[in-house]
This record gives C-alpha cells, structure tokens and sequence, in this order.
C-alpha cells in the first residue's frame, strides 16, 4: 500500500510541475504598469527613473523573448492577440534598448548609421527567434496585419513619432485603442496641417513613407485622415496639394 501511494504522489508531482512548467503569453498587465509608471500623459518617457527601476522591463522583455505567435500560436487564438502582443513587443523592446543606454547614447536616432543600427542590425529575442525592430515592424505587423493603424500605436522612440501610450493594448480593447491613437494623431497639429486659402495639406512623412498602408495615392491618405478629424467632408472635397512636414529624430523623453 506504501508502495502504491509512493507512486501516486509521484504521479501527481510530475502533473503539477508540468503544469507549472507550461508557457503563457507574456504579462501584458505587467507592461501596463511600467507605461502607467515612466510614460507621461504627453507621451514622453521619463527613462531615466526607468534606468534605475528597470528589473520588471527586463522581466517582461524576458518573457517576450520565451514565447511569441510563431512560437506558441495556441497562446495568440484570435487576429486581435496577435496584434497586441507584437504591438506591445515592438514598443517594449523599443523603450528596453533606449534605456539600457540613457542618457549616453540617447541621441542615436539622429543620423543615418544610428537608426541603422538601432532598428536594422540589433537584435532581440521574440519566442525563441532572433529578430530585429525593422523585421518585427515589417514582417511580424505590417505584412500580416495590413493595418494601417498600426502606425499610430507602435512609436520609435522619437519626438516624430505618436505618443506613446500609457496602457498596454489587449485583445479585449485593441479596436478601441487603435482608433483612439490615429485620432490623436491627425489631430494633432505637429502631424496634420490643413491650410484651405492655398488648398494645402502638410503631413508627417509617416503618412508618405507607409503611404501603401494608406491606399497609396494621396486621396487614400486624405480619405483615411478624414475618418478621424472633424473637418473630414472638407478634406474629401476638391483638389488638396500635400506636403510633408520635417520629422523630428529627438528622444521622446521627459524634460
């Protein structure tokens, strides 16, 4: 009888920890307290107090690089986890390597071999494989997802950028959040500047460097622009010329 329960406390043992040892998808609540806690209401990011309390980007960043869609498709059921865990990857590796080296090398993205390294040649960890930021944001969101507000939730780090959200997004709120960003961004005046005595539009070269994502001609643009702002019947009228405003390579961090 010893014998038999021996066995059966083995067998229930092996049960749990197995259990235990199971994967599950990254702490998306843990992320949404590190944005609530170092991200401001503008956007910025206070990356210098993240420097000194970094242990839970690092745990979270940890997790990302343990498990992905790709990785474990049964953690990611539906279209809308899949995009909120490589929406918050992305951000969260972005804001891990900025802050790894801040204040020292915090204005990096201001030239051409800067941002080829930060987004083309350094690599993370996502579910096992090796990927870069430029790989994450083409292959893993933009070819997969053809979404083109996208562009409004996943921010590189600089002034150019949309804000940074404040919350990590969900499966459960990711419509919502997607909306909330783009509306935020066209109108803005630093992104989206309607001039109707010359007929012109001045845009954040976001909208000319993904314009493909946006339909592709300047119509589309306008058209997916007007969704959002309440001059949307006047931008869909007439003949608008576009133009592109400079885009602001500065860290997005807190003054």
């Amino acid at each position: 009888m010893t014998r038999i329960l021996q066995l059966a406390f083995l067998v229930c043992a092996c049960a749990v920890y197995g259990a235990a040892m199971q994967p599950s998808a990254p702490d998306a609540a843990m992320f949404d307290a590190i944005l609530k806690r170092y991200v401001r209401e503008n956007g910025t990011v206070d990356y210098r107090s993240l420097r000194l309390e970094v242990e839970p980007l690092n745990r979270f960043v940890d997790q990302i690089g343990a498990v992905s869609p790709d990785s474990h498709p049964a953690l990611f059921p539906t279209r809308a986890h899949r995009l909120a865990f490589w929406i918050n990857t992305y951000n969260a590796l972005v804001i891990w390597a900025m802050v790894k080296e801040y204040p020292e090398k915090k204005t990096r993205l201001g030239s051409l071999a800067g941002r080829d390294q930060f987004f083309i040649k350094t690599a993370f960890k996502a579910g096992g494989r090796s990927r870069t930021l430029e790989d994450i944001e083409t292959n893993a969101i933009r070819k997969q997802f053809k979404e083109p507000r996208i562009h409004f939730a996943i921010v590189c780090a600089s002034k150019g950028c949309p804000w940074l959200s404040r919350e990590a997004y969900t499966a459960e709120r990711i419509e919502m959040q997607l909306d909330r960003g783009a509306r935020l961004f066209v109108n803005q005046r630093r992104n989206v500047r309607v001039d109707g005595a010359r007929g012109e539009v001045r845009l954040s070269p976001l909208f000319d460097w993904y314009k493909e994502d946006f339909g592709g001609s300047e119509e589309a643009i306008l058209s997916f622009i007007a969704k959002y702002r309440p001059d949307g019947i006047l931008l869909r009228q007439g003949k608008w010329k576009l133009s592109y405003i400079e885009y602001d390579w500065g860290i997005n961090e807190v003054q």
